[in-house]
């Protein structure tokens, strides 16, 4: 695979994938959530559902719903 159709998730030697792993999340984790052809979003995990398919994440003031659903991929800063 070339370097043009790689994940669209930069890759840090500090970033751990957590795509398919969002069960595993927990409250204050530093994460970035990403989906093709939108821009990354990073900051706190501030909740989850329990069964990890939903997290809330805080950022510069401003709280969001992410849904595991919707195709955003998950890295947790590690």
């Amino acid at each position: 695979m070339s370097a043009a159709h790689e994940s669209p998730i930069e890759t840090h030697a500090d970033w751990t994938p957590a795509d398919g792993f969002w069960e595993w999340v927990e409250p204050g984790d530093n994460v970035r959530l990403q989906k093709q052809g939108w821009p990354p979003y990073d900051g706190y995990v501030d909740d989850r559902t329990a069964d990890g398919n939903i997290v809330w994440v805080l950022s510069v003031g401003e709280r969001r719903l992410f849904h595991r659903a919707d195709g955003y991929s998950l890295v947790v800063w590690g």
